[in-house]
């Protein structure tokens, strides 16, 4: 099969002109011996050699040059910059010529056409595998991996700071990002996941997300070592949101993936997946034991149930919004913010979260208030603005202003401090259960919080909590010198107790568990009286819990490699990624 030309808008089979004189009926071409040597340049197919030696584009009847076979970069430079955007060609040809390169072109047409078209396959790559292309390829693979936007491809300044470096730099069209490289890089991305999975223990991640025309679409990845990998998107079987996954779609994403030893699976509840479809992976997939939802999507959610209690606590969220659309974006504003201070680089205030940009408005109160309260701070064209801006006016000038926001940062201030420290430290899943039993502790504790508003938010947070909870969590907590699962009531400790079981009787271990287990609680006892330096250490989190059990490998085997298997699966659906740190307030603001 031919390969297309490496840019080129035209199709292979060109409708001749009705004015032309008809086309001349060839032989078949006669095969001629190839010689041995270097192989030929998939490029000159699309170019005609005449007798003079001028190699003239099949395309556009360009003149490359006029040198025969040779200087082959010449004219894959030609079909990369020039041919697709020629106008009027710089050199012309007589009627002869012109019809000598249409019968070369028409040959070529024959010859594709009897091909069998059984076996038509696209090359998509050929036309990158020069320097040029591979260079294009890097840019692309860039703008995917960073999400931004396919226009920067195109800036005039990138292209002008890259050809300091050698002037006949170029880069890709929008659309070649939007085709043929899009195609290759995410070819070469699967191919690169694959590669790594193979052999290695993963866990499965889903997460539920809504497309652009409200088609509920999931989303598998996978997280083997600490990185996260993008397998497959498809739209939802079940159209509720949140709702259930079959074992068919997820053996339908695994079996792609054959070399890869599934461990467990994190979904954004545990609702996600049923009893018998728990069944179902579990006879396929039998080392795959660990079942838990996001606790990341329930902190998420805690911060909306909680403005629900609290009504002025939305209001001052939409106020915040208000707020940063008027400053965002104006640099005026920007600059009496920040004139105390010599320099500045993020925008007044943070966006990253309503948190944040609450402290950045105690921060600068009284230079907020100055600025507001003058007369031409509302004195705007459309009513519209003037109406957002006396509302923001109305906000920060209001008498309850400080202490709203301060009471707005003490309802907020704990759930995005865990939700952060989350989503940026990747901590191990022992601090799940001790993260819950903080914020129960953190809010019975605010005094000018009323009893319905604390049972409440004890509600939210214990209703939150159950929906993503799994042994898993239990395990951690048990096996995680620091606690060793003290604060678990009785039946979840009955659950721990039998999934450690289980495990040891899968991995054909005949010991009794039960007994190590209580030996390696009590010699964490000891271990705080004899190594009280190291013992520091675990407690400042110097001595992570899975560096504990390496440690300590040989004295509880069986439990250590339980420990390596718990404490190797990732605390979230979805791992934190700078490029989306305003996400959370973009989506409101929209």
């Amino acid at each position: 099969m031919e390969s297309q030309p490496p840019s080129s808008s035209d199709g292979v089979f060109a409708v001749a002109d009705e004015s032309a004189p008809p086309l001349p009926v060839l032989e078949p071409p006669a095969k001629k011996h190839q010689a041995a040597g270097r192989k030929r340049d998939p490029v000159w197919d699309f170019t005609t050699v005449l007798a003079d030696k001028r190699v003239v584009c099949n395309r556009c009847g360009t003149v490359i040059h006029r040198y025969g076979v040779a200087k082959v970069e010449r004219v894959r430079a030609h079909f990369e910059r020039k041919c697709s955007g020629v106008q009027a060609p710089t050199a012309t040809l007589n009627a002869k010529e012109t019809e000598e390169v249409r019968s070369n072109h028409l040959e070529r047409s024959h010859s594709i056409m009897g091909a069998d078209l059984k076996q038509h396959r696209v090359v998509i790559g050929s036309n990158y595998g020069n320097k040029s292309g591979a260079f294009k390829r890097k840019i692309a693979y860039w703008l995917y991996v960073t999400g931004q936007p396919f226009n920067n491809a195109e800036s005039k300044l990138l292209l002008n700071a890259l050809r300091v470096l050698r002037n006949d730099v170029v880069l890709p069209t929008k659309r070649e990002l939007e085709n043929e490289l899009l195609d290759l890089e995410f070819i070469a991305s699967k191919s690169r996941v694959s590669k790594i999975l193979s052999g290695k223990r993963c866990c499965l991640i889903i997460e539920h997300w809504i497309g652009l025309e409200g088609c509920k679409m999931t989303t598998f990845g996978a997280i083997c070592d600490g990185a996260s990998y993008y397998l497959e998107s498809k739209a939802a079987l079940n159209h509720e949101i949140g709702g259930e996954v079959t074992a068919d779609e997820v053996e339908a994403v695994l079996i792609k993936e054959k070399k890869t030893e599934l461990c467990g699976i994190v979904t954004p509840t545990t609702s996600v997946f049923s009893k018998l479809t728990k069944g179902v992976i579990q006879k396929k997939h039998p080392r795959c034991i660990f079942f838990y939802g996001c606790i990341c999507h329930a902190l998420t959610l805690l911060l909306d149930d909680v403005s629900c209690i609290f009504p002025w606590l939305k209001t001052m969220q939409k106020s915040v919004v208000d707020l940063i659309t008027i400053f965002h974006g104006n640099h005026n504003l920007q600059t009496q913010i920040f004139d105390s201070e010599f320099l500045h680089i993020a925008n007044f205030p943070n966006s990253s979260s309503v948190c944040a940009s609450l402290e950045d408005l105690l921060k600068y109160e009284k230079m907020l208030s100055t600025i507001v309260a003058r007369r031409d701070f509302v004195n705007l064209s459309t009513p519209i603005e003037q109406e957002k801006l006396k509302r923001v006016q109305d906000f920060i000038l209001g008498e309850t202003f400080i202490r709203d926001v301060i009471k707005s940062l003490d309802i907020l201030r704990p759930l995005q401090q865990h939700l952060k420290r989350f989503q940026e430290e990747q901590p191990s899943l022992s601090l799940v259960f001790p993260c819950y039993l903080e914020l129960l502790s953190v809010y019975s504790s605010i005094k000018w919080v009323s009893k319905k508003e604390k049972a409440l938010i004890t509600s939210c947070i214990t209703e939150r909590f159950n929906a993503i909870y799994g042994v898993s969590h239990g395990v951690a907590y048990t096996l995680d010198p620091l606690y060793l699962g003290e604060a678990l009531d009785d039946h979840k400790k009955q659950e721990v107790e039998d999934f450690i079981i289980r495990f040891c009787e899968h991995e054909g271990h005949s010991v009794d568990i039960l007994t190590q287990l209580q030996k390696f609680k009590s010699k964490i006892v000891d271990l705080k009286e004899t190594k009280k330096e190291f013992w520091q250490m675990v407690q400042s989190g110097s001595v992570a819990p899975l560096d504990f059990w390496m440690e300590h490998r040989s004295h509880f085997p069986y439990l250590h490699q339980l420990a390596t298997a718990v404490y190797s699966l990732p605390i979230a659906c979805v791992p934190y990624s700078p490029s989306y740190g305003d996400q959370s307030l973009e989506k409101r603001r929209s």
